[in-house]
């Protein structure tokens, strides 16, 4: 049964939100003030979902979309948003989000929103991505049994994107407004290449096939850039082949590095790469303020390189350093904010887990020549709770925690309050995971003194936050 509604507002994640008969039901793909007919697809006690079908009356601030895949890839939800307005509703998400899901008692909660502040634009609204990653794979694929066996029949071999929850097919792609203008030629150049060398595209049922993901990387402030191409075949099987790409791909203008990729794993990311040079070095260079960066295919790196640099800087102002100063760099991936911060401070220890991104790290920080900046490998919790204990080698005045998506691990949160820092940062890319850690960090001491927003992702859903805790 089709539901005539209005949408009331955005919600964390993006989507709309609605009431029907006093029930909230998310609308995805939707925005406030559009008037939609839609269908429940599933019913809770205190919430519905639902998907559109029909839009009755376009919203009144919305505009047309720039990208002809738009709601089909899944990628830029809002592209029908001018962008003051993403942005205003990204704040207001911030401020929601905490209001409803930080664990403390509800007058601690009323005062969380007003320690949101001004959300920080991104400096571009298009062509802001330094990276993207196509799939290799089929438009659509058949099944059947036969003599006890399953037999996949793959159809329209292409290059696009996985659309959300149909992870066997790819929607074929022909431009993307997040990566460069050049991006459409490109795409345009490998399918001429795929229907010319007939290369068998990989088939993730089977795990058959050669053409898997195209990385793209470039250098913002450099120039350069990086066409990386993952193949699940073995060297000997390559060899015959680089000649090809050579010639398809070989004479793009600021090519610094293209890379052919061994990935005979199951996963979707490579756990050991093996990388082949064609052309130039494995690895492109970046800038982020007067700091450069090697970055290679699988590099921990800040995908709005403009975006980044108002994002340290406002880590930078929520710190406050002095030059007495040591600074715990958590989760710091190939140690960028650390790099930064370190003209600040005394000292600057970095965590991370992932052996190649300490690697990167290192590298950089001799290349750019910090002399106060270390580096241990390993988890943040077992590292805190071992090697730098409290009361150990370092006393820290102030730490910044970066944690993915998942937030922080409980031992690696209490860790942090073990060492009672006088100053928390805390960089969050999931406000409803902050939330949980920060209602933590109240408990243990801390206040909330300011959560500054920050757009590193124009047209999606996505929020980064910094936000300051002091000790009380």
């Amino acid at each position: 049964m089709s539901i005539p509604v209005t949408i009331e507002k955005l919600t964390f994640g993006g989507a709309g939100l609605t009431h029907v008969d006093g029930l909230t039901v998310f609308v995805p793909d939707t925005i406030p003030g559009q008037q939609v007919e839609i269908e429940i697809t599933k019913k809770k006690d205190t919430f519905a979902e639902a998907k559109v079908v029909k839009v009755l009356r376009r919203a009144k601030d919305e505009i047309p979309a720039r990208c002809t895949h738009f709601h089909d890839c899944g990628g830029c939800i809002w592209q029908n948003l001018p962008y003051d307005k993403q942005i205003s509703y990204k704040e207001d998400i911030v401020r929601e989000t905490l209001t409803h899901l930080t664990p403390v008692d509800e007058e601690q909660r009323k005062q969380l929103a007003g320690r949101v502040i001004n959300i920080v634009p991104s400096p571009q609204i298009y062509h802001y991505r330094n990276k993207l990653e196509f799939s290799f794979g089929y438009q659509s694929m058949r099944t059947e049994e036969k003599a006890g066996r399953r037999l996949y029949f793959d159809e329209g071999p292409s290059i696009g994107f996985h659309q959300p929850g149909q992870w066997s097919t790819i929607l074929p792609i022909t431009e993307c407004h997040l990566y460069d203008e050049q991006v459409g030629v490109l795409l345009a150049d490998v399918k001429r290449f795929m229907e010319q060398t007939r290369l068998p595209v990989f088939n993730p049922k089977t795990n058959k096939g050669m053409l898997r993901n195209l990385l793209l990387r470039r250098g913002v402030h450099t120039g350069e850039q990086m066409i990386c191409f993952l193949l699940h075949a073995r060297k000997k099987e390559l060899e015959p082949l680089f000649q090809q790409f050579l010639r398809a791909f070989g004479g793009r203008p600021h090519l610094a590095s293209l890379l052919i990729v061994e990935h005979m794993g199951l996963h979707e990311k490579p756990e050991f790469p093996k990388v082949h040079t064609l052309i130039g070095k494995p690895t492109i260079t970046e800038r982020l303020f007067d700091l450069s960066f090697e970055i290679s295919p699988f590099s921990f790196f800040q995908t709005n390189t403009l975006a980044a640099e108002k994002l340290y800087t406002a880590i930078a102002q929520a710190a406050a350093l002095t030059s007495r100063d040591t600074v715990l760099d958590a989760y710091c991936g190939m140690g960028t904010i650390g790099q930064y911060l370190a003209r600040f401070c005394q000292r600057v220890v970095g965590v991370e887990s992932h052996p190649s991104a300490v690697d990167d790290a290192l590298k950089s920080a001799g290349r750019n020549r910090i002399g106060n900046i270390s580096f241990y490998k390993g988890r943040a919790e077992q590292v805190l709770l071992d090697q730098l204990k409290p009361g150990g080698k370092y006393k820290f005045d102030v730490v910044v925690l970066d944690p993915p998506r998942a937030g922080l691990h409980p031992k690696a949160r209490d860790a942090v309050l073990a060492h009672q820092p006088e100053k928390i940062v805390y960089v969050s890319c999931n406000t409803a995971t902050f939330a949980r850690d920060l209602g933590e960090f109240l408990k243990g001491g801390y206040d909330l003194r300011t959560i500054q927003p920050v757009d590193l992702f124009p047209h999606t859903a996505h929020i980064e936050t910094v936000a300051l805790l002091q000790k009380k």
